[in-house]
């Protein structure tokens, strides 16, 4: 019997003490529930609204045939118990054996080994009948065992009974029972273990999908199977060693053309977004982090960070131990190595091979043990601990966002007062003010903190390694070692010095990026007024400047990294010399190859493990940077919580309310009081107001006196500084009740239920079905109510799809009429009783308006509801109103009903001259009838069907829905507006190859790449080999050199390695930034010059996912992953080169063949990790984009209550993303793990192949050992570098495709016009046919028309007569199809597009400003004086014409006197009438021959319109006018007057000549406004 059997025995012993703790541990654990299901006080009793979890969240899935499955196990289980009880009995016998013989060693050694017999075989006893987590228990307990007993075994059985040469002690065996039984039992343990090791662990799961992911996903599945589940939940232990159960979705990818989300498999219930959203709820709400009486600063970072170890302790305990184990595998097999080298030193004839093989099966065991628990560690740090740190932060962000103060929208960008100054510096960057910031938290530094989890174990890994390895040496080396570690001392502060600098660098990167991205949102949300006003080519400079900031800040980086990595580097050779340099000069020992080759293989551990703490300390800073950012951003202030509906007061009400933009006063002081508001900040003072339920409510005044606050305070969005409010508000989650249940029509409108209608609209990009139901369930009948209420039918018509039609990002496919219609049939629509609408009326025209106040606002639709209207329209509404309310500058100068209303002065102000007349409401039944002489007029032109004329309902702008129903409809799938994002497929292209490495420099540069790199592959060749030759001479007796000879060669042939690594770098970044450069500048170019109808078809997220994530990876993971895969590739080729010359033929037999494996291996995981990274990049944008919509419409969410419903498609969407995500990296396990096994068996043969040979000396196997260990490494980093950077071409493939864009005509045609065209503006359009796609059918008819020099034409019509396209052609926007426009006799479709579009100016319907102060809105290029720019906001009134002093003004200053007033993003501190003054503003500023107006007035009251009528008459009396107008009033002085209908010219003359026609339809329109405005109007027409 061998040898070591009292030992082995006794570890078995102890093996049992561990398992029967775990048992008893588990049994225990099983008796209490994990989690307290019930909330603490007060919280319990309320059902939290943002608890979006449903039961079957928490089940992995349902089993795939149970009892088929569990029917194997019972046979498997019964087999392994049969064959430990045949164990048993052998132990038995040989236990009577040895006390027949009386042999006291081998007694102990049986009943020991009886003991462990035992338990293990009643262990599988029990586990026969075992089920689901028992069972998996009992396999992994019965593994464990099994392993022990093979292993320990299996060990003493192969030791040979020869003495090791050279020592001369044989090693003992003990006499005892016959050797076969002793056999028999040990390979009965063997086949225990391989039975039980591959028995899995439960059955295959199914999960229903639909529950899971949204309907698109669901439609693009292309391989259906019911074990859907990850098979890891199942898995058997052999399986999650090798990833196995990653199998499955490896060659899904290779067999299929391109994988999509839907065929990967679901992942585990504790990794899917809602329970961990759930999780780290409930962690946030139940751990405080208290260390006696001290506890963190809040916003340090500290507490979430703790959070977050609690909530995945599980996990990162598990990483700990593992790291902790693989810390101490990691020396095993350099140990087993010098022992190979050793046996060959010792024996060099090979007399007893023995032991040689001995080492080699220790050296393979140890490697393939290390790399399979190194890739369990990996497997739970990056794909658990990443994937779950990453939804956990994401989604715990964006429910903050829903609950969160809207400061994004209220704030300005800086503070004005002195004594806020210096508080302010610090918190500056963290301020969250502008939306862009926002998805940066969200974005960037949530991937930010998540990736710490890489570096996590680094923490506990890398002392150990560095304590054992030191120990390691000192056996080799003794005491030279500490003279060699002392060294790497000296580098420490070094590090310490470079990781401050290195996080300032970052610092200022992500400060730069975030700008940079900040200006491009700006930008791509303005496209069109910069392709306007002809601006792309500064606003490409201004981005330029920042990019240039941002990428010196990157060079930083990168050279702080290459130095860095040069020290580094540095320090293991410097630490290697000094150690040699002791040990074989001062104490003069001599140098063998067994401890040269061992120690260097040590010391190249140790430098992973040294290298590792900096990057991860580096890390560890960056991370907490990214966490004290998202915890500033969880810290700040909230809306008020909303109470349940039953516990809300249904008044609506003020009492001696002050009311401010929302602002953080979490900071200042404690209680906001007036005095701590800034005095830039809006006040509305001192309000007493009540709102008669069931009723019409209208708020009037003038610009800018604190309407919209005023709604936003009902809702409960604004703060309130003193006084009370009383408002319903919904619950965040009513929406999510609402889904699906179907009600009868009576019980609709739900009491306390709010809707909100903001001034510009808020819409999703989805069809405009899904933004009116908000996901309501379809009422048919109410639908089609409502649509004709919000006078949709007709739009409908026009759009081809229908209500199927999808609305482009931020709704830019519709005029500004049919976004605010589509935004308010949503709140009609809706369950609310109480509606707040903000100015709907302002963006439709005077048909429309009325249409909307009769049918929509005063209809059935609204009857018994609640109605707050914000309104310019104060004629047409005043009368219907029960209440009104006027506010000027901040304060209530009236409030009551409309009799005393009219009385009073200020209807005056608000109104046009020639006052409102009693008479207009009794007007109401005879607007019917002109609406049906209109009808009757198109009857005849035969444009519309023939409808009953006597029908209520019918007017020129609703068809009725019987009507539409009349039409034989054709079905088809509805156009995609926003298209589907494209996802290459199969290998990058050579085109993108090419255009990368173009971008990085031309043929020197080439030149120069491989001339570094070459030199730098050539180093550790050079090292190794001399190494050989040195501590070979040991051999050769007459060697006359000193040791100071061969110490000196070898360092200066690692200095001249070293230089040359650091070089390459430098060249190899150079490289890098030149082509992120180039890319950056063509795919700005390609976006800014790119038509006009690609911005509307693409989202804004994806453009930003280009200019945003996509370059980050380009700038700074692509030139390194590039770098390392040629410098990888080129280390392999030397290295198989060397070891080939060296070995000669056999290894390169052996090359040829694990080369073809790895290749057939590396190439299936290529395409799948591809497949995957591009998935992962498509699924981030529909995250981007709800982001950006809720971030944009939170204020909307909350006051429909769609909060939760938001959250739970959130994290529907995360689910989506985080699938490729972890897929990618279990590919990325999967692979290594067989790489890995595959290494360890080559170094394994090359050590066998050594012992084998007597010709191969021992300096050489260690030669051939070291090089072959680094091969494989090599390999494996090379296929993993590869892939890497194939996915991070990826980036440049996305790039590139958006820099090849179609793009605008060029913008100067030579010969170029005149400077001073058009002199006198005179305007001819000839046949004008236009069409915004080729597919689309036309939109204008041959129109034919001349305006003579001056003259100042208006532009009637319904919505989507062509208005806007007219306008829009001038600009060539659209090109037209035929015929052409001649402005001062120029064709200009012969024009330079900024030729033509700097020369005409346009006031468009949607404002757009950029931010920064007044003065860079109104004159962008500082061409003008200050004067200049006052003067033009006088004309457009934002500043009184005659000068008040600032002190009058009390409260409310007028911000428009400073002009270094901040703007906010998108300009969103003004409200849009202010905006579209601005606008004005520009325009007289610039003062160009030919004028477009599209209803630039239509935000503003009636009274400064007025004013502005004036002052355009007097600014551009010299220019020629086109104006589109809802307002009659503002075109009815103008020349001629232009009607156009369905595309076609209507009407075309003086306004006078069709007013006294009574026949005309401009008669019919103006007599719809009402008898008294209708006199008004023939008066100012002189007719």
């Amino acid at each position: 019997m061998p040898a070591y059997q009292l030992p082995v025995a006794i570890s078995l012993t102890v093996a049992i003490v561990p398992s029967l703790v775990g048992r008893l541990a588990s049994g225990t654990k099983e008796k209490k529930t994990a989690l307290p299901t019930f909330a603490e006080g007060e919280e319990g009793l309320i059902r939290d609204p943002f608890d979006v979890t449903k039961p079957e969240d928490f089940i992995d899935g349902t089993p795939i045939d149970e009892d088929g499955f569990w029917t194997r196990m019972r046979l498997r289980k019964l087999t392994v118990s049969i064959l430990l009880a045949a164990i048993l009995v052998i132990q038995s016998v040989c236990l009577g054996w040895a006390i027949t013989e009386d042999d006291r060693l081998n007694i102990a050694v049986y009943s020991l080994h009886i003991a462990f017999a035992l338990y293990t075989l009643v262990l599988s006893a029990l586990s026969i009948n075992q089920t689901y987590s028992a069972h998996s228990q009992s396999i992994i307990h019965l593994c464990g065992l099994t392993f022990v007993a093979t292993f320990l075994l299996g060990t003493t059985a192969i030791l040979p009974s020869t003495p090791f040469p050279g020592t001369g002690t044989s090693i003992l065996s003990i006499a005892g029972a016959p050797l076969t039984l002793w056999y028999t039992a040990v390979a009965m343990y063997a086949v225990c273990f391989l039975i039980v090791v591959t028995c899995p662990r439960g059955p295959c799961l199914h999960f229903p999908s639909e529950s899971i992911y949204s309907e698109k996903t669901l439609m693009q599945i292309t391989s259906k199977y019911e074990d859907n589940v990850c098979g890891i939940t199942g898995a058997s232990v052999w399986d999650v060693l090798l990833f196995s159960y990653t199998t499955k979705v490896v060659m899904l990818g290779n067999a299929s053309e391109s994988l999509e989300i839907g065929d990967l498999p679901i992942v585990a219930a504790d990794m899917r977004a809602t329970t961990l959203f759930a999780s780290m709820r409930a962690a946030i709400r139940r751990w405080k982090l208290r260390i006696g009486s001290w506890h963190p600063q809040p916003g340090s970072g500290i507490e979430l960070a703790y959070r977050l170890l609690r909530v995945n302790a599980w996990t990162m305990a598990m990483i700990i131990f593992l790291a902790i184990i693989c810390a101490i595998m990691f020396y095993v097999p350099a140990f087993f190595l010098q022992r190979v080298v050793r046996y060959l030193e010792v024996d060099p004839g090979r007399e007893s091979r023995g032991w040689g093989f001995v080492f080699c099966a220790g050296l393979f065991v140890s490697n393939a043990m290390t790399q399979l628990l190194t890739g369990q560690l990996w497997s739970f740090s990056t794909t658990t601990l990443q994937c779950r740190m990453r939804i956990q932060l994401n989604s715990i962000l964006f429910a903050k966002t829903l609950v969160r103060k809207d400061i994004a929208s209220a704030s300005a960008s800086e503070a004005t007062d002195s004594e806020n100054k210096d508080k302010e510096k610090n918190d500056d960057e963290d301020d969250f003010s502008s939306k862009a910031q926002i998805m940066t938290l969200m974005t960037t530094d949530v991937d930010r903190v998540s990736e710490f989890s890489w570096h996590l174990f680094t923490i506990f890994d890398a002392p150990i390694e560095i304590l054992i390895g030191t120990l390691f040496l000192y056996s080799l080396l003794g005491v030279s070692c500490f003279f060699g570690l002392a060294v790497t001392c000296l580098f420490l502060p070094m590090n310490h010095f470079a990781g401050k600098v290195v996080v300032g660098a970052q610092d200022n990167l992500m400060k730069a990026r975030d700008e940079r991205v900040s200006l491009m949102n700006e930008i791509l949300g303005g496209i069109r007024m910069l392709k306007f006003m002809a601006w792309e080519r500064s606003f490409e400079a201004r981005v330029h400047k920042i990019r240039e900031r941002e990428l010196k800040y990157q060079k930083l980086n990168y050279t702080i990294e290459v130095l860095w990595n040069a020290i580094w580097n540095g320090s293991p050779i410097l630490v290697t010399l000094v150690a040699f340099w002791h040990y074989a000069v001062v104490r003069n020992q001599v140098l063998t190859p067994s401890i040269a080759f061992t120690s260097i293989s040590v010391f190249n551990e140790m430098k992973f493990a040294l290298n590792a703490l900096p990057e991860t300390l580096i890390n560890m800073l960056q991370s907490a940077v990214s966490l004290r950012r998202i915890e500033k951003y969880l810290n700040g202030v909230e809306v008020a919580p909303v109470a349940p509906l039953d516990g809300q007061p249904h008044i609506i009400a003020l009492q001696s309310a002050t009311i401010t933009w929302p602002q953080d006063r979490s900071r200042g002081s404690a209680a906001p009081s007036a005095a701590s508001t800034p005095r830039h900040k809006f006040i509305l003072m001192d309000l007493t107001l009540e709102f008669p339920l069931g009723e019409l409510s209208l708020i009037c005044g003038k610009l800018g006196s604190g309407k919209s606050l005023l709604l936003l305070a009902l809702l409960g969005e604004a703060d309130l500084l003193s006084g009370q409010l009383f408002c319903p508000r919904s619950p965040p989650d009513i929406i999510a009740q609402f889904a699906g249940v179907e009600v009868p029509q009576e019980e609709w409108v739900v009491e306390g239920v709010c809707a909100y209608v903001p001034q510009s609209a808020w819409l999703r990009n989805a069809s405009i079905r899904d933004n009116i139901l908000f996901d309501l369930p379809y009422v048919e009948e109410r639908y089609q109510k409502t649509l004709e209420a919000c006078a949709l039918l007709s739009d409908l018509e026009i759009l081809e799809d229908g209500d199927q039609s999808e609305i482009g990002e931020r709704g830019v496919n519709l005029s500004g009429g049919q976004k605010a219609r589509v935004s308010l049939a949503r709140a009609v629509y809706s369950r609310a009783s109480v509606l707040f609408l903000d100015d709907v009326l302002s963006a439709v025209d005077a048909h429309t308006a009325h249409h909307l106040y009769n049918q929509c606002l005063k209809g059935d639709l609204m009857r018994g509801r609640t109605l707050i209207l914000v309104s310019h329209h104060v004629q047409l509404c005043a009368p219907g109103a029960k209440y009104i309310v006027s506010l000027d500058n901040g304060r209530v100068s009236y409030a009551g009903n409309y009799d005393n209303f009219q009385n009073s002065g200020v209807l005056k102000s608000l109104v046009q001259s020639g006052a409102a007349d009693p008479s207009d409401d009794k007007e109401e039944t005879k607007v019917e009838k002109v609406e049906e002489i209109m009808e009757e007029t198109a009857d005849k032109s035969g444009s519309a069907e023939p409808t009953e004329a006597n029908s209520e309902t019918s007017s020129t702008v609703a068809l009725t829905a019987s009507e539409l129903d009349a039409k034989p409809e054709k079905k088809k799938a509805p156009r995609k507006l926003v298209e589907e994002e494209k996802r290459a497929v199969g290998r990058i292209g050579k085109d993108i190859w090419m255009a990368y490495l173009k971008a990085c420099g031309s043929y020197g540069y080439w030149l120069t790449f491989a001339c570094a790199l070459g030199l730098a592959a050539l180093a550790p060749v050079l090292e190794n080999s001399w190494l050989r030759v040195w501590s070979g001479s040991y051999l050769k007796s007459g060697d006359p050199r000193p040791p100071s000879f061969y110490i000196s060669v070898y360092a200066g042939i690692t200095a001249f390695g070293l230089i040359l690594t650091t070089l390459r770098w430098f060249v190899l970044y150079n490289g890098g930034i030149h082509a992120s450069v180039v890319l950056y500048q063509k795919l700005l170019e390609g976006v800014l010059f790119a038509n006009i109808r690609f911005h509307d078809t693409v989202s804004r997220g994806r453009l930003l996912n280009r200019f945003g994530k996509d370059f980050e990876g380009i700038d700074s993971s692509l030139p390194d992953n590039f770098g390392r895969s040629v410098i990888n590739a080129l280390s392999v080729a030397t290295t198989f080169v060397t070891v080939s010359v060296v070995g000669g033929p056999p290894f390169i037999i052996a090359a040829v063949i694990f080369g073809s494996l790895y290749y057939s291996v590396g190439k299936v995981y290529g395409q799948t990790s591809r497949d995957m990274r591009r998935l992962d990049s498509v699924t981030r944008s529909p995250l981007y984009s709800i982001y950006g919509e809720t971030i944009a419409g939170v204020a909307v969410l909350r006051a429909f209550g769609a909060s939760s419903k938001f959250l739970r498609d959130m994290l529907r969407c995360a689910d989506t993303n985080a699938n490729p995500y972890y897929w990618m990296w279990g590919v990325n396990r999967w692979l290594s793990a067989r790489f890995n096994l595959l290494s360890s068996a080559v170094i394994g043969i090359t050590a066998f192949v050594a012992v084998v040979t007597p010709t191969i000396d021992a300096s050489l196997a260690g030669f051939a050992l070291a090089f072959a260990s680094s091969l494989l490494s090599d390999l494996l980093f090379l296929v993993r570098r590869f892939v890497g950077l194939e996915q991070s071409m990826v980036a440049v493939e996305r790039v590139k495709e958006f820099s090849e864009l179609p793009r605008e005509p060029p913008e100067f045609v030579e010969p170029r016009p005149p400077a001073s065209w058009p002199t006198s503006g005179e305007i001819k359009c000839e046949d004008l046919v236009i069409r915004y796609a080729p597919e689309l059918p036309n939109v204008l008819h041959h129109l034919s028309f001349e305006i003579r020099p001056g003259e100042k034409v208006g532009v009637l019509g319904r919505t989507g007569s062509g208005k806007s396209t007219l306008a829009l052609s001038f600009f060539r926007f659209v090109e037209p199809t035929e015929g052409r426009i001649l402005i001062d006799g120029l064709d200009i479709s012969k024009i330079g597009l900024t030729d033509l579009r700097s020369k005409l100016t346009i006031i468009p319907q949607d404002p757009t400003i950029l931010s920064g102060t007044l003065r860079s809105t109104l004159d962008v290029f500082n061409e003008y004086e200050d004067a200049e720019i006052y003067e033009a906001l006088r004309r457009v009134h934002l500043i009184p014409a005659h000068d008040v002093s600032e002190e009058d003004e009390g409260v409310n200053a007028n911000v428009f006197r400073n002009l270094d007033s901040p703007v906010s993003e998108g300009g969103e501190n003004f409200s849009t009438g202010e905006k579209q003054l601005l606008c004005m503003a520009r325009a007289i500023l610039k003062r160009s021959r030919v004028l477009l107006m599209d209803e630039a007035t239509a935000s503003v009251d009636y009274a400064t319109d007025e004013l502005i009528g004036k002052t355009i008459r007097q600014e551009f009396a010299s220019s020629t006018i086109l104006t589109i107008a809802h307002r009659l009033r503002t075109v009815i002085d103008y020349d001629r007057v232009m009607l156009l209908d369905q595309g076609r010219i209507a009407e075309f003359d003086t306004p006078a000549a069709l007013l006294s026609d009574p026949q005309s339809k401009f008669y019919a329109l103006c007599k719809a406004t009402g008898k008294q405005e209708f006199a008004v109007l023939k008066k100012m027409a002189g007719v």
